[in-house]
Parts: C-alpha cells; sequence; structure tokens
C-alpha cells in the first residue's frame, strides 16, 4: 500500500511540473483585438516544396485591465473584418494562440479602447 502512494504522490508531483511547465511556456494574459484590416500576406514553402500562406497582423490590443498593446501575430487564412479575438500573450513568446469571440462577450470599456 506504502509503495502504491509513493507511485502516485511521484506522479501527481511530474503532473504538476508538467502543468507548470506548460502554463509558463503557452499560456498568459488575454487581450482583446477586433480585426479591422486583411493580414499581409507572405509565401514560403516547406523543405518539401509546397508553397503555403500566412497572414501576418500587427493590431493594438487591451487586456481586462485596460492595459494597451501592440500584438503581431499570424494566421494561416485571412480573418474576417470586424472579428473580435481573445488573444493569449505570452510575456516571452508573445502571441500563443487566439480564439474568436462574441462582441457581447467582451467589456464595454474595452470595446472602447479597441473600436
Amino acid at each position: 500500500m506504502k509503495k502504491l502512494l509513493a507511485v502516485f504522490a511521484v506522479l501527481a508531483l511530474i503532473g504538476g511540473g508538467l502543468y507548470m511547465v506548460y502554463k509558463k511556456s503557452y499560456g498568459g494574459d488575454t487581450y482583446y483585438v477586433k480585426i479591422t484590416q486583411d493580414g499581409v500576406t507572405t509565401q514560403d514553402s516547406d523543405s518539401s516544396g509546397r508553397v503555403y500562406t500566412t497572414y501576418n497582423y500587427e493590431l493594438p490590443a487591451v487586456n481586462k485591465r485596460n492595459v494597451k498593446k501592440a500584438t503581431k501575430f499570424t494566421a494561416d487564412h485571412n480573418l474576417r473584418k470586424g472579428a473580435y479575438l481573445a488573444l493569449t500573450v505570452n510575456k516571452t513568446k508573445g502571441v500563443t494562440g487566439y480564439k474568436e469571440v462574441k462582441k457581447s462577450e467582451i467589456r464595454a470599456s474595452i470595446l472602447k479602447e479597441i473600436n
């Protein structure tokens, strides 16, 4: 029984450590942006010669404390003009992810800043 508890304790420590590394590497503060323009397209190719297009965006963003920040991020398709996005901004890596949100999900003070 003691060995089983020891194994579970070790697994819990490893799992907790991995979760902390993940949150530090990919987590961050949520900032909100409104897509107001088409992304700047760049084309590149991978090692097999297949060409792909990325869309680059540089937009001002605001977090829930109304702190403004200039953000840069890319997408694999041109994002819809007028769409509101919630960006995950990591202190060291910049924007690590985004998702579209409804206008009604964003506080009025933030909307005033990004509109």
